[in-house]
């Protein structure tokens, strides 16, 4: 109903700006929208076991006679991969470091313990330029183990140069819990430092 009491609505002109001005101030105000920052929830893997190769030339490890029919017998014939082993650790413990894992426990090359400080917090890059130093100096090694600890998980790596056909190169676990998004950085590091040629 218009101002003067008809029945029909009255055009917007018909109103001076003053009473417009008025109805605007009477009116409840505008409802103001409340913006609400959404956090991204972390996930979590837990317990990872993988395997992969390395993209280099193999070779059939000699044997003798009697090592030749077991192997024709089970299958268990030996190769060897053709990289060296502790450049192939240092990329390894590079590839932690961007996963935050900051304390390297344990070093183990064949077989013999040469680095083992389990009560250091922030020790890895240290251990990195050891590796890196090693890599200079000898070209030596068949295996090496590698166990990081960060807050929340234990990584332990075996690298073998030598090992049964069946099996690979690289055995990666990591026990506990460890971010989706780190453990990809991980990942991500060793594709693109390491000719990687299967991921189990």
């Amino acid at each position: 109903m218009g101002r003067y009491k008809s029945d029909f609505a009255e055009p917007p002109w018909v109103y001076s700006p003053t009473e417009v001005m008025k109805w605007i101030n009477a009116t409840p105000p505008i409802h103001k929208v409340k913006k609400f920052h959404v956090e991204k929830e972390e996930k979590f893997l837990k317990n990872i076991e993988l395997s992969l190769d390395i993209n280099v030339e193999k070779s059939v490890v000699p044997s003798n006679f009697f090592l030749k029919k077991i192997e024709y017998l089970t299958g268990y014939k030996k190769i060897e991969e053709n990289f060296e082993i502790i450049p192939t650790a240092e990329l390894i413990a590079r590839a932690l470091a961007k996963a935050k894992f900051k304390n390297m426990m344990k070093i183990v090359l064949d077989g013999k313990v040469i680095y083992e400080h389990p009560e250091k917090g922030n020790d890895i890059r240290k251990t990195i330029e050891m590796l890196a130093d090693m890599a200079y100096h000898t070209k030596k090694g068949k295996t090496i183990e590698l166990q990081a600890m960060d807050n929340k998980s234990i990584a332990e790596i075996i690298v073998k140069k030598v090992h049964p056909k069946k099996k690979h190169a690289v055995d990666i676990k990591i026990k506990g819990r460890i971010k989706e998004e780190l453990f990809h950085r991980f990942l991500n590091y060793l594709k693109e430092h390491l000719p990687v040629e299967v991921i189990k």
